[in-house]
């Protein structure tokens, strides 16, 4: 399965793919009118005509590259940047003095950031009185640490002292930006497989369909990961009038 994500201005940006998809379903759904007889009690139908016709996709994804949870969230996947900070002292982090408490972690406001001291109002905090988190930049104030330099709950303020690194485009991180668009449009493209063994192989095209993400993203769970998109097929205006919609080739 392919999807070639319109940009703001409706433009392509190119199918990529979507790696393994369990599941790809086209609904139909028929909008009819029926003229009945008035003049008989069975009041049987005369006559139908067709007065609409809609269709949706649905798939299930299984997937989570950033590109993929981007769409499940309607955000926006991109590089994960953080500029280097040099070394420093007594940076404030966590509650004003007072409100601090143990056993709860507290952003240092970097990733993957040195620390060389942390301290809670003027006192240098015990190395053993605290739990780094470096990946994501959390610390925690141990309460089972009572020695000397311990932290004391609703004590003095909290401050830290070190650096953090440059993280750029090249290093690989990605990030995606929850809810930031209210519309993700698209071009929709099937490949059956070639080895396929049952059914018949086929090539869809949907030129335009709206997704939306439908029920839970699972990030935590016993069985595999998957995750559903539901849109409405729309059509294209630019196409003939016979061919705005879809499309199956039997190649």
């Amino acid at each position: 399965m392919f999807f070639d994500r319109f940009d703001a201005d409706g433009k392509s940006t190119g199918l990529r793919h979507l790696g393994n998809v369990d599941t790809f379903e086209i609904n139909m759904t028929i909008e009819k009118s029926e003229k009945k007889n008035a003049m008989d009690g069975t009041k049987a139908t005369y006559a139908e005509i067709v007065t609409g016709m809609n269709a949706e996709v649905t798939m299930t994804i299984t997937e989570y590259v950033p590109e993929n949870v981007a769409l499940a969230v309607m955000g926006e996947a991109s590089q994960f940047v953080q500029s280097a900070v040099p070394a420093f002292t007594d940076r404030a982090f966590g509650p004003a003095a007072g409100s601090v408490k143990l056993d709860v972690f507290y952003d240092l406001g970097y990733l993957n950031p040195t620390v060389t001291a942390i301290k809670q109002g003027s006192a240098t905090l015990n190395a053993d009185a605290y739990e780094l988190r470096l990946e994501s930049g959390l610390v925690r104030l141990r309460s089972e640490y009572t020695g000397a330099g311990a932290a004391t709950a609703g004590g003095g303020a909290l401050t830290w002292s070190g650096s953090a690194p440059a993280i750029t485009a090249t290093a690989g991180k990605q990030i995606v930006q929850g809810m930031t668009t209210g519309s993700l449009k698209g071009r929709l493209h099937y490949e059956s497989a070639a080895n396929q063994v049952q059914g018949p192989r086929v090539l869809v095209d949907v030129w335009i369909c709206g997704l939306n993400p439908e029920g839970a993203l699972g990030l935590i769970t016993e069985d595999f990961g998957t995750f559903q998109l539901k849109g409405k097929i729309y059509a294209d205006t630019s196409r003939p009038v016979s061919a705005q919609y879809f499309r199956v080739i039997y190649p």
